[in-house]
């Protein structure tokens, strides 16, 4: 049996090879815009964009309360919907409130991160969450259904609509709400298409949207919103908190060369463990379901993700510094000889971060968040402490060695819980 056929014969392999392919065809694409927004945009505007996407990632969390986790979870029909629903009203709701308080405390925000040179970007954060929002929901009910397909293209389609429009707004002078104005398009169309193919437009219709019956149902799944959205805030912030730091003790331009290792090495390799994770659910949940180990899964995917990492971290290892300059041009050296430090807790995440959705099949919600609460604490007192010592390079440098060791305690305890499953049920 050949690989192609090995592959529509096993239903995690096609499904996982949907959405891989179709994330890397859009990661593409991205990483093929990346050398024209570097010549159209400075170190500093991708800088402040980084800000501001780093913000949308940490907050994300408590616009949604995470209730799209639990759409792959219950049986019916009607409660998708509900918690479909949910998920969309948390969304409006969180981003008005979100506008609101940005108003009052608008001054003191500017002055923290020292936004004078982009302050309008905090306007933009409450409509990109609401975005983000929408889109996380309809990644999880076309998820329970396994409409792979829609994904796959919504994903594409996302991401070109962000890069055309990226270079189209910076070529208008723009600046950094170039970049900013485009990911919102980005989202709003892939939302749309995602909607009108798949036929779900009832979803959004506000005569069905009851509040009863959604406060009922917002309810027998609070523990999401209560202990879920902390462990995800805690994990976005250890995440994101290069970012803030960085932004606190050196310039925005130091900011800029971090942001584009993110934009050409974190990002897609984050993307990619996203759609192994969303076909990983899926298939153990469905085992766990019916009373068996999904340990070999486990097992199996890691073996994969281990193997596709290897040759991206090789490369930029080698050829960071020098590729980096090749291709976005000499200014952006920096960027290559950060890339070069921090591929290995790239590598280190990219293979066991999918694994994480272990503990929301067991239920182990409580055990995350504490794990990840005690990430994100050493991850900031890493970070603020070694800023304070080293130069940029010395706080990358101590940073990745963190992410290595964190995960490596992360995979065991995944294994452990794997374990105790296959244990229970044998």
């Amino acid at each position: 049996m050949n690989v192609v056929q090995r592959i529509h014969s096993n239903r995690f392999l096609k499904n996982f090879a949907a959405l891989f392919s179709a994330t890397l065809f859009a990661q593409l694409i991205n990483i093929a815009a990346s050398p024209v927004l570097t010549r159209i945009y400075s170190p500093e505007e991708f800088g402040y964009f980084s800000f501001y996407l780093s913000v949308c990632a940490l907050l994300i969390v408590y616009t949604t309360g995470r209730y799209e986790f639990a759409i792959n979870t219950v049986k019916t029909e009607a409660e998708s919907q509900q918690l479909f629903k949910v998920v969309t009203v948390f969304s409006t709701l969180f981003a008005v409130l979100l506008l609101a308080a940005e108003q009052l405390f608008y001054e003191p925000i500017i002055r923290l991160f020292k936004l004078e040179g982009a302050s309008s970007l905090l306007l933009y954060i409450p409509l990109t969450l609401l975005v983000m929002g929408i889109s996380q929901g309809l990644n999880y009910y076309l998820n329970k259904y396994k409409a792979f397909g829609v994904l796959s293209k919504g994903k594409v389609l996302r991401s070109s609509v962000t890069s055309g429009a990226s270079i189209a707004f910076g070529f208008t002078g723009l600046q950094s709400a170039g970049l900013i104005l485009a990911n919102v398009l980005g989202y709003a169309v892939s939302n749309v298409y995602q909607t009108r193919v798949k036929k779900i437009g009832f979803l959004f219709n506000l005569r069905e949207y009851k509040a009863r019956s959604l406060a009922r149902t917002a309810a027998r799944h609070k523990h999401y919103p209560l202990y879920n959205s902390t462990s995800a805030f805690f994990d976005n912030m250890a995440v994101q908190a290069p970012v803030f730091i960085l932004m606190r003790f050196f310039s925005e331009a130091v900011v800029g060369f971090y942001s584009l290792t993110i934009r050409v090495a974190a990002m897609p390799i984050s993307l990619i463990s996203a759609s192994v994770a969303q076909v990983f659910l899926s298939e153990i949940a469905e085992l766990h379901a019916e009373g068996r180990s999904f340990l070999p899964v486990v097992k199996k995917v890691l073996i994969l993700l281990a193997g596709i990492g290897i040759l991206p971290v090789v490369l930029l290892v080698i050829a960071g510094p020098w590729g980096v300059a090749l291709v976005f041009g000499e200014k952006w050296r920096m960027a290559g000889e950060l890339s070069q430090i921090l591929a290995f807790g790239y590598y280190a995440k990219f293979v066991v971060s999918p694994l994480s959705v272990v503990f929301f099949v067991k239920q182990k919600v409580k055990l995350l968040s504490m794990i990840q609460g005690i990430r994100a604490i050493s991850t900031l007192s890493v970070l603020w402490i070694s800023s304070v010592y080293f130069n940029i390079k010395g706080v990358v440098f101590v940073y990745s060695i963190h992410e290595l060791l964190f995960y490596s305690l992360y995979l065991f305890s995944i294994f452990h819980i794997s374990r105790d499953n296959d244990h229970t049920r044998s």
